[in-house]
């Protein structure tokens, strides 16, 4: 079966509130199951059976005066701590100790923002208490995700929680993670398998138009087979399923999920959910592609230090210019589906954004901070600053510009001292733009971003990833350009089936002889207008044999051997090419889906 990623430790039953639908709490504990002896031992059990992130929970564990030592026992064995509380218990000082004893995330369960919640809990004055716990928390350096649990009570405001989230803790939330019960203390409570999923398709589009990720709960998901396969393509990036996850107690598997590819890691249906209910409606996942996009590889702490930095090179006539590609953040308030990020994840810790800014300037790369969508972290400015402040004559910053429609911010960036801006929009027309990010309104703030950014000094690179949807409308973008953003270059990248997030999918990725007569037609446009039109020599951009001969002469340096990690091959056409060492070749996902045969030695 393999090893658990995450091990869930209950340290005491006993809670100081009393949610209506709670079947955990305890008035009372058994001393031998909360003595300190004892739930280090459940620590240490779960760490040697390979666990990376140990999970405190309860009741409520703050109502434990040796907290801190139990965070610092877990902690100490090399596990990363996430705390699951109520944050009632918390002030500043209890904050600072937990901090120090090593806590990283603290999952803080709430029955809503509203004068409802307090009647939830039933603890008069709770709500307002637990607000000056995520904030003592969020003072303290701790990562705040917040815990929203799928029952009838809450789910008329789990559309408003997002946007309430962000008025009332602007900025401290990183996360919101989704809990499916299926035993209630009132049956009533509980949700059918549609009904929930109608719940979350709700909030992960109101959470998406405000920038906060949301994932499932690992310990109570609702199994992915409660979406329709439309609807599980916007919330597969919700999962963290892996083969050998542990099996939940008191679940089955029924006949609907012998034909799904992810049922080695899924324990099935609840036996009280099909008690209640009935065999719910299920739609067993299909796809491999839905299979990779449910997956994670490690545990989420483990996945974002893998992810925080990405290297990669620019090939240039003076040589090899080498870019660290720093994810301040993961979530994004756009949803292209080409993105290959994980933007379910959690921010990395800012020790860890501010080392890995140290390491690239150490090194001399260019700094680019970059994200899901960079501009969501308020620390943002700061960033830039540090980066120069290490003597670096570049860093980038890669956004969708949607929240610089702040002139404001944008003010302070340059003042930062940022060097260039890559601004990506992929639409000559809202129409198409907002289609593409499938966010809707944000085509015309990402233009009055481009505006600010334009008043400025700051140069800027608009990149336009072609895609089948949009490939048409590239010429167009040319002629925007030089009409709105005389200054600006123009970036032609092509969508790439490069991770196994991203579709492999002929309505998203077209053929490169499909798409070259508008691109080509926008290169002449660019140097009748005057733009500057780039990018076909990146990871990004197209085989050198298939740009067109309107973008000029690319001389380039010769590639170093495997830097691509293997995600490009070469061809026998390659092989007779005088360019192939200057060229990344054929992306494999391209190979799989249109196969090799366009290709022409030069």
């Amino acid at each position: 079966m393999g090893a658990p990623r995450v091990a869930s430790v209950v340290t005491n039953l006993r809670c100081n509130q009393a949610c209506t639908w709670c079947t955990r709490r305890s008035s009372r504990d058994d001393p031998a199951f909360v003595r300190g002896a004892a739930v280090r031992a459940r620590i240490d059990a779960g760490i040697a059976a390979g666990s990376r992130e140990v999970v405190l929970t309860g009741g409520e564990p703050t109502m434990r005066a040796d907290l801190e030592e139990i965070v610092a026992h877990a902690r100490a064995g090399g596990a990363c701590v996430t705390l699951e509380t109520n944050a009632t218990l918390v002030d500043a000082a209890r904050a600072r100790r937990l901090r120090d004893a090593g806590l990283h995330t603290a999952r803080v369960g709430i029955a809503g923002l509203g004068a409802d919640a307090d009647a939830r809990t039933r603890d008069p004055g709770g709500a307002e208490r637990a607000l000056a716990g995520i904030h003592a928390l969020a003072e303290a350096g701790i990562h705040i995700e917040v815990a929203w649990t799928l029952v009838r009570a809450t789910s008329p405001e789990a559309g408003d929680v997002p946007a309430r989230l962000a008025r009332t803790l602007p900025g401290l939330v990183t996360a919101i993670v989704l809990v499916y019960p299926v035993n209630a203390a009132s049956g009533d409570e509980l949700l059918r398998f549609d009904e929930a999923a109608r719940v979350v398709l709700e909030l992960e589009r109101a959470a998406r138009a405000q920038g906060i990720a949301v994932r499932m709960s690992t310990g109570d998901p609702l199994p992915p087979c409660a979406f329709t396969p439309r609807d599980r393509a916007r919330v597969a990036h919700l999962y963290a399923m892996t083969p050998g996850a542990e099996r939940r107690p008191a679940h089955t598997h029924l006949p609907a999920c012998d034909g799904c590819i992810v049922r080695d890691r899924c324990s099935g249906v609840a036996d009280a959910t099909h008690a209640r209910f009935g065999e719910p409606p299920m739609h067993p996942v299909a796809g491999d592609r839905t299979r990779r996009r449910l997956a994670i590889a490690s545990s989420v702490p483990a996945q974002v230090a893998r992810e925080l930095v990405t290297r990669s090179v620019r090939a240039t006539r003076a040589g090899l210019d080498e870019d660290a590609i720093v994810r301040v953040v993961f979530r994004c308030n756009q949803a292209c589906t080409f993105c290959f990020v994980s933007t379910h994840l959690p921010a990395a810790p800012a020790d860890a954004v501010e080392a890995a800014i140290r390491e690239a300037a150490a090194r001399g790369a260019r700094v680019v901070l970059s994200g899901g969508e960079p501009t969501l972290d308020p620390r943002l400015v700061d960033w830039v600053r540090l980066g120069k402040s290490l003597g670096r004559r570049n860093v980038c910053l890669q956004t969708n510009a949607v929240l610089l429609d702040d002139a404001s911010l944008v003010a302070r960036l340059e003042s930062a001292g940022l060097d260039e801006a890559f601004v990506s929009l992929h639409g000559a027309t809202a129409e198409t733009s907002d289609a593409v990010t499938e966010a809707p309104g944000t085509h015309a703030r990402t233009a009055a971003g481009i505006d600010n950014l334009c008043a400025t000094a700051i140069p800027v690179t608009i990149n336009f990833v072609v895609c089948e949807r949009n490939r048409h409308e590239l010429p167009d973008f040319v002629r925007l350009l030089a009409r709105r953003w005389p200054r600006a270059s123009v970036n032609v990248s092509f969508v790439a089936p490069s991770t196994d997030v991203v579709p492999r999918d002929r309505a998203l990725v077209p053929r490169y002889t499909d798409a070259l007569p508008a691109i080509a037609e926008a290169l002449l446009e660019a140097r009748r207008l005057g733009v500057r039109a780039y990018g076909f020599e990146s990871m990004c951009g197209l085989p050198l044999c298939l740009v067109p001969p309107e973008a000029g002469a690319l001389a380039l340096a010769p590639l170093p051997p495997g830097y691509d990690d293997g995600e490009f091959l070469k061809t026998e056409a390659c092989a007779a090419c005088s360019r192939e060492r200057e060229c990344w070749g054929l992306r494999r996902g391209y190979a799989e889906l249109h196969g090799t045969g366009e290709l022409r030695p030069l």
